[in-house]
């Protein structure tokens, strides 16, 4: 990973669960993922970037980078949560998966 100095904070990210046939013709969510503590990078946003980015200029909003488990699917909507504050994830920004890096943006629940 090329900044491991600034994963200076603790997140908690909780995987989705992944849409499976019921066996009657439809599809139903199974069980989430379990929850993966790792490192991350925290900046809030600023009101310049909310805008540009088209965001709620009236809630906390988040970059956080981590390194994620090869395999998780990290989509919109997605629970984090870091200092004991609940997060949406709204925009994965950046992926790089022979790293295992990403960058997403969260709002403040």
């Amino acid at each position: 990973m090329a900044n491991t100095g600034k994963l200076n904070r603790r997140i908690t990210y909780y995987p989705t669960g992944t849409y499976i046939d019921d066996g009657f013709g439809g599809k139903t969510l199974s069980v989430a993922g379990t929850p993966v503590e790792t490192w991350c990078s925290a900046r809030q946003i600023s009101m310049r970037e909310l805008i540009s980015y088209g965001l709620p200029t009236d809630i906390k909003t988040f970059e956080f980078g981590f390194i994620y488990e090869s395999g998780l699917n990290i989509t919109n909507g997605m629970k984090l949560v870091y200092e004991s504050k609940s997060f949406r994830t709204v925009q994965v920004t950046e992926v790089n998966e022979a790293k295992r890096e990403i960058k997403v943006i969260a709002t403040n629940q």
